[in-house]
């Protein structure tokens, strides 16, 4: 008996005619469900590849913009590099030309000199001997000793510049400054006991105004002393680190403390009239080597 070819039926049943039967071959469904198999592969292998080549332009993306980073920070660069130059260059040829105008003062000055002398050098007609005239008209013996003329004069400058810092910074620290504003009601020297009889030698200055008027440094300086003192009441006392020091008493407020530095004009307290005081006003006292002087004679 011959072997008989396996069919798969579908019926159709509709609602109003009659059921029909569809009679396919069995190898239809296998064939379809193979080819649907293949078509998914195909297209997961098809998206695979369009995915890897995505990354791979993404990361040569990356990578082109990383290079173009470094290309413009190269030509930022490339860029100050070259005004740095444009700037020399401008500089030099500043110099240059201060350089040639010297060597044409160097050539009118020699002129001048071989007039007074009555000579003139033999590139003019004259009869010097010729090394002489070499060395006083040769351009690379006229620059040098230009530049060492230019180099003497920049020295002598900075040592000047340097003399004129230290000037001033001797001036900032001299107790030069009036240290309050007021009325000068007692002077340095011998002077009537306002406490009682007889005579008493003052070793300062009063100055009289009312009670927190501002106290100011009369120099730069480092405060020794800032807090009580028999007699001054609340004090404080700056060395100006150049022989000076200043006292400053009776105040009713302190603003600085010891070990502070303050500079000239810097108001450190303020008027007062603690300890042995008649009335607000500032005693203020200049010492230079450790003793009392008259501060009339150093304010201005």
């Amino acid at each position: 008996m011959g072997k008989k070819n396996s069919r798969i039926s579908i019926m159709i049943i509709p609602h109003t005619e009659k059921v029909r039967r569809l009679t396919v071959p069995s190898w239809v469904p296998k064939v379809f469900f193979i080819a649907i198999i293949t078509t998914i592969i195909n297209v997961s292998l098809a998206f695979n590849k369009i995915y890897t080549s995505h990354m791979s332009l993404e990361e040569e993306y990356k990578e082109k913009i990383s290079i173009i980073n470094k290309l413009e920070e190269e030509n930022k660069n490339k860029e100050v590099e070259l005004s740095k130059l444009k700037s020399q260059n401008k500089k030099l040829y500043e110099k240059t030309n201060e350089v040639e105008e010297k060597l044409a003062e160097i050539e009118k000055l020699q002129r001048e000199v071989e007039k007074l002398v009555g000579i003139k050098s033999p590139s003019r007609g004259g009869g010097l001997d010729d090394n002489l005239s070499r060395e006083i008209t040769e351009p690379v013996a006229e620059l040098q000793v230009l530049k060492e003329v230019l180099e003497d004069k920049e020295k002598e400058l900075i040592a000047f510049i340097d003399d004129v810092e230290k000037q001033l910074q001797y001036l900032e620290t001299v107790p030069s400054l009036w240290p309050a504003k007021g009325k000068l009601t007692s002077k340095f020297g011998n002077r009537k006991n306002p406490f009682g009889r007889g005579i008493q030698f003052h070793y300062g200055i009063d100055i009289a105004n009312s009670t927190g008027t501002d106290i100011r440094a009369a120099g730069s300086g480092k405060i020794i002393f800032s807090g009580y003192k028999t007699g001054y009441g609340y004090t404080i006392i700056i060395d100006h680190g150049n022989g000076y020091k200043t006292y400053y008493g009776h105040n009713s407020k302190l603003l600085v403390n010891k070990g502070d530095k303050v500079e000239k004009g810097q108001v450190i307290a303020k008027m007062g009239s603690t300890g042995r005081s008649t009335g607000p006003h500032l005693h203020f006292e200049i010492h230079k080597s450790d003793k009392p002087i008259d501060p009339l004679t150093v304010l201005k």
